[in-house]
């Protein structure tokens, strides 16, 4: 690089030379105070463009470095094949992850080789899933709630172990083709009358052995919780349950019971607007009035209109169930005349006058 000087050259014409050929500065600086030089500064600094950088050997090091982590993420960009195996078919999808803890949809680009199906994702780089055709028993497409869409499509596999797989794409037929036809293709029989998973899989996590579910379906729940002394709300998804005991409401991220109450607790039922979330948007919701002891409590569900009104529909008949019920286990005292139930005005007397039935007494 030799020195150059012209006192026509414009910005252009220095950004030309830094790109180009490209700048060096060679500088001393002494920072004094009161004529009393504190600090020496030796500058050398060259500016060029990358090209002119590598010709004169400049960052060739940390250029070589780059280029083969670049090398090397284009590598990772798909999954690992073997020597004669190639991909037929890839879509973009995601598969129901539950292990311990963590249940949850796991996103990646589902692939189908002529050797097995491999689920990948590029960041972070790891393989999700990868199933040997020979280990697959059966398979086939269930349409199964979903909060977004209401129902969607997933393709059920069942392998060899029982094991079930829960694969969603956006176009699940054309994945399930792809699969049959390298499976027919490498004269593999899958099993026929296999039974997949139809109902709702969590029943049996709650469920009591002489309950009977009479009404359920998908559900926001209000749910409450105190934070720094304030009590906050967050709409939460879910399942809701009637059964011949109970109204209980199931999370499905958490996987646990966030609310049940016995139905006899219920006391009333009625769709209303409430407001959704910090907007100042109300919406139409599941509002249910319920005994705690000797407290009322308010507790808050919300779907489309029409499921609303069929759930406000079947609570109320269950109320009215609830109400009949009770009368029948009501006594009168026979000195004021005070309603109470059998057991209780048997057991322990007439709270209002002091009555005590005779089997009590003797």
């Amino acid at each position: 690089m030799e020195p150059n000087r012209s006192p026509q050259a414009t910005l252009n014409d220095l950004l030309d030379r830094i790109l180009d050929k490209g700048l060096l500065l060679n500088t001393d600086l002494i920072v004094t105070v009161a004529g009393i030089p504190l600090i020496g500064i030796n500058l050398k600094l060259a500016l060029a463009g990358m090209e002119t950088m590598l010709e004169y050997g400049i960052m060739k090091d940390w250029d070589e470095a780059q280029r083969a982590v670049a090398r090397k993420e284009t590598e990772r960009q798909t999954p690992t094949l073997g020597n004669e195996e190639e991909i037929i078919f890839s879509v973009f999808g995601s598969h129901w992850y539950s292990k311990g803890i963590y249940n949850n949809w796991r996103p990646g680009t589902i692939y189908i080789t002529n050797e097995r199906l491999i689920m990948f994702r590029k960041i972070p780089y790891e393989v999700l899933l990868d199933i040997k055709y020979e280990k697959i028993k059966g398979m086939a497409i269930q349409e199964k709630d979903h909060f977004i869409n209401g129902t969607r499509e997933e393709l059920y596999l069942v392998l060899q172990d029982d094991e079930m797989v829960r694969l969603h794409t956006t176009d699940v037929l054309s994945l399930k083709k792809a699969m049959e036809n390298i499976i027919t293709t490498k004269g593999i029989s899958l099993e026929d009358n296999l039974v997949f998973p139809v109902d709702d899989e969590v029943l049996g996590e709650f469920m009591k052995a002489d309950e009977k579910v009479t009404h359920s379906g998908k559900m926001w729940y209000r749910y409450s919780y105190i934070m720094e002394g304030t009590t906050h709300y967050q709409w939460k998804p879910g399942q809701l349950y009637l059964t011949d005991q109970r109204l209980c409401w199931w999370c499905d991220f958490d996987k646990k019971l966030l609310f049940e109450i016995s139905t006899d607790a219920m006391v009333h039922i009625a769709v209303q607007d409430v407001q959704f979330g910090t907007a100042p948007i109300e919406e139409k919701s599941l509002v249910l009035l319920y005994k705690d002891g000797q407290d009322n409590q308010v507790v808050c569900f919300s779907d489309n209109e029409e499921s609303l009104r069929e759930w406000e529909k079947v609570i109320k008949e269950q109320i009215g169930d609830s109400e009949k019920e009770s009368e029948k286990n009501m006594e009168t005292c026979p000195i004021c005349g005070k309603k109470e139930k059998r057991e209780t005005l048997l057991s322990y007397g007439c709270s209002r006058c002091g009555w005590m039935s005779h089997r009590k007494q003797s």
